[in-house]
C-alpha cells in the first residue's frame, strides 16, 4: 500500500470493490448509491417547489376565508428545524460508539500484516457513515425541511450550505467522541464512569420531563445559531451566514484532527476485558435444559451477550429511542412510525446473518443428533425477542409522554404496526440469513454481520418496508373506522408467515444447510 493515508484508503476501497466477484451485486450497490444521491436532489427540488399560499389562521382558515389557498407552513418547519438538528447531532455521536468507534471496511484480523495509518481507518470510517441509514434518512429530512422553509429569492442553496456545514461538522465531531468514548471504556475504571455519566443523562432527562421543560431546553439549544445563520442566508446577508459556515467547516477540520489523534490513542489502550485477577468470579454453571430447543436457544441468547458489537448495540437500541420518544410528546400518529424504524434497526445488529452466531461451532452444532429445523427457530426466536424487545421498550417511552389519551383506534394502530413490523422483520431476517450467508466473528469492536456493502442493501431494504408499514398505520390513525388496520395486520402477518415457511422448506434442503454451514464456520 501506499504510505500517504489517502493512497491507502483509495486502495483499501479498492479492494473492497474488487472483492464483490458478482457483477451483479456490483451493479446493484452502484445503483443504490446513485439513487440514495438522486432521492436527496429529488427531495430538495420537491420541497423547494411547493407553493407558498396563506397563513394559517388560529381556526385553520386562510385571511381569505375561503380555504382554496394552501397553507404556509414554513414557519412551522422552520421551529422544528433545531430540535432535529440537536437529533442529528446526538446520532452522529451514538453511531460510532455503538460502532466500536468507526466503521469497518475490512476486518482488523485481516489487516494486522498491513501497516494501515490511523488517519486511514478514521477516513474510511467516514467514507462509510452514509452506509448508515438513520444517519442518511436524518440528512434526507434535514435538506427536505431546509429547502421547504428557509428558501429566498435565490433559492434554497445558501441555507443548504450552512446546513450541510453543519452535518459535516456533527459527523467528524462525532467521530473524534466516539473515539474517545471507546478508549475509556477499555478498562474497568472507564466502563464505571461512562455508565455513571450514562445515569446521570437519563436522571437529567426524568428531571426534564417531569418538570416540563423540554421546550424551554431546545429553545435554548446551540443548534438555533445554524437556525438563524440558514435564515439570514435566504435572505442573502453573507455577513450573517458566511461566518457561521466557516465556523463550521473550521469545526469540521479540526474534528477530524482529533479524531485522527484520538483514535490513535484510543488504539493503544490495552484494555482488560477478559482478564480475571486472582480473586476472580467463579463461573456459574447454568442448569441442563429440559429439551434442545431451549439448549439451543440459550447457546444462542448467550452468543449475543458474548459479542462486544452486539451488547453495545443492544443498550443503545433500547435507551436512546425509548429516551427521545419520551422527551418528544409525540402524537399517537406518531407513534405508529416508531416501532418499524426501530425494529429495523435491531434486525442489523446480527438478525440479517443470524446463523452467524454460531461462528466456528456451526459445525459442532450440526453434527449433534437433533431436528436440524430447531437450529433455525432458535435463531428465529432470539432475533424475535432482540426487535420485540426494541419495539416494546420505544413504545413504553413513546406512550408515557403521549400528546393526548389513546383513543381505541390509536391502539389497534399501533400494536398493529408493532406486530407487524416484527414478523415482517424477523421473516426477512432468517430469509436473508439462509439465502445470503456471511462469515462473521463478531467478536472485534466493530464487527458487523455482513460486509459494508451488504448491510448497506439489507439496510434499505429493511428500511424500505418497515417505514411503508409504519406510514400505512400512522394513516389509519387519522381514519375513523378499526377494519382497515385490522385488516392491515392480518394481511401483513400472513405475508409474513409465508415467508418463514418459504424459508424452512430451503433450509429443509440438506445441499442448502451445509453449505451455510460452511460460509458462516470457515468463509
Amino acid at each position: 500500500m501506499r504510505s500517504t493515508g489517502r493512497g491507502q484508503a483509495g486502495a483499501l476501497l479498492s479492494l473492497r470493490w474488487h472483492m464483490i466477484r458478482s457483477r451483479r451485486t456490483r451493479i446493484g450497490l452502484a445503483v443504490v448509491g446513485v439513487f440514495f444521491l438522486v432521492l436527496i436532489a429529488l427531495v430538495v427540488l420537491a420541497a423547494a417547489g411547493v407553493p407558498l399560499g396563506a397563513v394559517a389562521m388560529s381556526d385553520g382558515s386562510t385571511p381569505l376565508g375561503g380555504g382554496e389557498l394552501p397553507i404556509d407552513r414554513t414557519g412551522e418547519v422552520a421551529t422544528l428545524l433545531p430540535s432535529a438538528m440537536l437529533a442529528f447531532a446526538l446520532l452522529c455521536v451514538l453511531a460510532p460508539v455503538a460502532a466500536g468507534g468507526g466503521y469497518e471496511l475490512i476486518p482488523e484480523a485481516e489487516l494486522v500484516a498491513y501497516p494501515v495509518k490511523v488517519s486511514t481507518l478514521v477516513r474510511v470510517a467516514l467514507a462509510l457513515t452514509p452506509l448508515n441509514i438513520a444517519w442518511y434518512l436524518q440528512v434526507l429530512l434535514l435538506s427536505g425541511a431546509t429547502a421547504y422553509s428557509l428558501r429566498g429569492p435565490g433559492g434554497p442553496g445558501l441555507p443548504l450550505v450552512v446546513v450541510l456545514s453543519y452535518v459535516l461538522a456533527c459527523t467528524t465531531v462525532g467521530q473524534a467522541i466516539g473515539w474517545a468514548i471507546v478508549g475509556v471504556r477499555r478498562t474497568r475504571t472507564g466502563r464505571i464512569a461512562t455508565w455513571s455519566a450514562l445515569a446521570a443523562l437519563i436522571l437529567a432527562g426524568l428531571v426534564v420531563i417531569a418538570t416540563d421543560q423540554a421546550s424551554t431546553l431546545l429553545d435554548s439549544a446551540p443548534t438555533t445559531r445554524v437556525l438563524g445563520a440558514g435564515l439570514r442566508a435566504a435572505a442573502h446577508d453573507a455577513g450573517g451566514w458566511a461566518p457561521t459556515a466557516v465556523v463550521l467547516l473550521v469545526i469540521t477540520a479540526a474534528g477530524y484532527l482529533i479524531a485522527v489523534r484520538v483514535a490513535a490513542w484510543s488504539l493503544r489502550q490495552p484494555g482488560d476485558l477478559g482478564i480475571d485477577g486472582p480473586r476472580g468470579r467463579p463461573i456459574r454453571r447454568r442448569s441442563l435444559a429440559s429439551d434442545d430447543l431451549r439448549a439451543l436457544t440459550r447457546i444462542d441468547r448467550a452468543s449475543v451477550w458474548r459479542s462486544p458489537p452486539l451488547r453495545r448495540g443492544l443498550l443503545v437500541l433500547g435507551v436512546l429511542p425509548m429516551g427521545v420518544a419520551a422527551l418528544a410528546g409525540l402524537p399517537w400518529s406518531s407513534i405508529a412510525l416508531l416501532p418499524p424504524l426501530v425494529g429495523s434497526g435491531a434486525a442489523l445488529l446480527f438478525g440479517v446473518n443470524a446463523l452467524s452466531l454460531d461462528g466456528s461451532g456451526a459445525l459442532w452444532v450440526s453434527t449433534m443428533p437433533q431436528d436440524p429445523n430447531l437450529v433455525l427457530l432458535s435463531k428465529a426466536r432470539v432475533v424475535t425477542e432482540v426487535v420485540g424487545g426494541s419495539v416494546l421498550l420505544v413504545l413504553v417511552g413513546a406512550s408515557v409522554r403521549a400528546s393526548r389519551p389513546p383513543h381505541l383506534l390509536d391502539l389497534v394502530c399501533t400494536l398493529g404496526a408493532c406486530v407487524s413490523c416484527v414478523a415482517l422483520v424477523v421473516a426477512t431476517c432468517m430469509h436473508l440469513s439462509v439465502t445470503r450467508p456471511h462469515r462473521a466473528e463478531l467478536r472485534g469492536p466493530r464487527d458487523t454481520p455482513a460486509p459494508p456493502g451488504a448491510m448497506a442493501v439489507y439496510s434499505a431494504r429493511l428500511a424500505g418496508v418497515t417505514t411503508s408499514v409504519g406510514i400505512a398505520f400512522s394513516l389509519a390513525t387519522f381514519g375513523r373506522s378499526l377494519v382497515i388496520p385490522l385488516v392491515l395486520t392480518a394481511g401483513l402477518l400472513t405475508w409474513a408467515t409465508v415467508s418463514w415457511r418459504r424459508t424452512r422448506r430451503i433450509w429443509a434442503d440438506s445441499t442448502i444447510r451445509s453449505s451455510v454451514v460452511a460460509t458462516v464456520s470457515t468463509g
